[in-house]
């Protein structure tokens, strides 16, 4: 028996459209997990950091058209026309000459050494800016594993409840604990799921914020995005910052140091050609008539007198640019020594928190287990393992958040000492 092709289409268009959806296509292929040297590889290949490169692009185009001999153009005009001569005779005459401006002062010279600065300056600008993506990157994908943390805990503590809510059920139906007991149980299991639920949002939202910080596509589920690219790696990076003296001898390799002293270094060389733009561009004139039957040529100079304007604007506008430039470089050295020291003050501080809080939390877990396994014998009252259950989860939280606080801290130092964490 034949089918026709209609009849044929739609037999096995429910098995493609089918095997379309169990089948994973190259767009669900599982991607690299988001290390933190992936999440800096990214960084570094962002939009915004094509954004930088494509700046410096524009300055270095514009430094490679600074070598033109000069701002102005060679002149070539030319008349003709018809002499009158006394007599009645009207000979043809016709002119044409050649003006070739010749720029003084040096002005190539400095527009040429003003454009490179600038774009040493762009080039600068362009490190330091990538550095603060890089650290952004950093700190989100930080904040995601904190995220990560916080929902694996938030699971627990609803599995836990739910063993208490199991337990309290049991107990009451062989009439070992009171109808209270089932009622506080379901309460708290309602606030858990609460959390878990929170919490899943919070890691789905901040890690959505990374993925459009790193250039990568949303996730076409918002429910399952955790699962493309799965976090990997410490919440705080093994890696040691340099004491903080050696921070401070290193200060002048930071990126936004060399950014200002490059902005400074265009700023003078940007007065040097405004002064040198102050001496005037001479005109060499050639000249050929003809007039009367008579070849006539002439060769001379125009120069320009530099009396009404002699870019004295330009000029004291770029000299007070370098007082500006220079100020804001002297302002941004001791704000990076100030903010060095900051940063390890505070890595410091959060280093002795979470010294000091992680042996309670090891603590309260414990003790929150052994509650519940209590009560689940009927050796516990349920206000006293929800008790115990509040003061282990407080602890655990607020351990996770200094182990937080602790590896933004590090990141931060690590990164102004110029070391990727890893």
């Amino acid at each position: 028996m034949s089918l026709s092709p209609a009849r044929a289409l739609s037999i096995i268009a429910p098995f493609v459209v089918l095997s379309a959806v169990v089948l994973p296509g190259p767009a669900l292929a599982a991607e690299a997990p988001l290390t933190r040297a992936r999440v800096v590889e990214l960084a570094r290949a962002s939009p915004a950091s094509r954004v930088a490169a494509a700046e410096v692009a524009v300055a270095r185009a514009t430094a490679g058209a600074s070598g033109a001999l000069s701002l102005e153009n060679p002149v070539l005009a030319g008349a003709g026309g018809v002499r009158l001569n006394p007599d009645g005779s009207r000979p043809a005459a016709a002119m044409a000459s050649l003006s070739w401006p010749v720029d003084l002062g040096g002005q190539r010279g400095a527009r040429i050494d003003a454009a490179e600065a600038e774009l040493r300056a762009a080039e600068s600008a362009a490190e330091d800016g990538r550095r603060g993506l890089v650290l952004a990157a950093l700190l989100q994908h930080a904040l995601v594993l904190r995220d990560e943390r916080h929902v694996a805990l938030a699971r627990a503590r609803l599995a836990l409840g739910d063993r208490l809510l199991a337990a309290a059920a049991r107990r009451r139906k062989a009439g070992e604990a009171p109808e209270v007991d089932v009622a506080l149980a379901s309460l708290q299991r309602g606030r858990d799921a609460a959390a878990e639920a929170a919490a899943r949002g919070t890691r789905d939202a901040n890690l959505a914020a990374l993925r459009v910080l790193l250039g990568l596509p949303a996730a076409a589920d918002p429910e399952r995005g955790h699962e493309r690219g799965p976090m990997q790696g410490p919440l705080v990076p093994p890696d040691e910052p340099p004491p903080l003296a050696a921070l401070l001898e290193a200060l002048e390799q930071r990126t936004d140091l060399r950014a200002a002293a490059a902005s400074l270094d265009a700023a003078r060389a940007r007065s040097a050609r405004e002064q040198a733009a102050r001496w005037p561009t001479v005109t060499v004139t050639a000249q050929y008539e003809r007039d009367d039957g008579a070849n006539i040529g002439m060769l001379g100079l125009a120069v320009p007198l530099p009396l009404l304007n002699a870019n004295r604007s330009g000029a004291a506008t770029a000299a007070a640019e370098v007082d500006v430039a220079a100020a804001r470089s002297g302002a941004a050295r001791a704000a990076a020594a100030g903010k060095v020291q900051e940063l390890h003050a505070r890595y410091v501080a959060t280093r002795r928190a979470l010294e000091a809080l992680t042996p309670a939390a090891a603590l309260g877990e414990k003790a929150a287990a052994l509650a519940a396994r209590g009560y689940e014998l009927g050796e516990n009252d349920l206000p006293s393992v929800l008790l115990v259950r509040r003061e282990a989860l407080e602890t655990q939280a607020a351990l996770l958040d200094a182990e937080h606080a602790h590896a933004a801290a590090k990141i931060e130092l690590l990164v102004a000492a110029g070391r990727m964490p890893l």
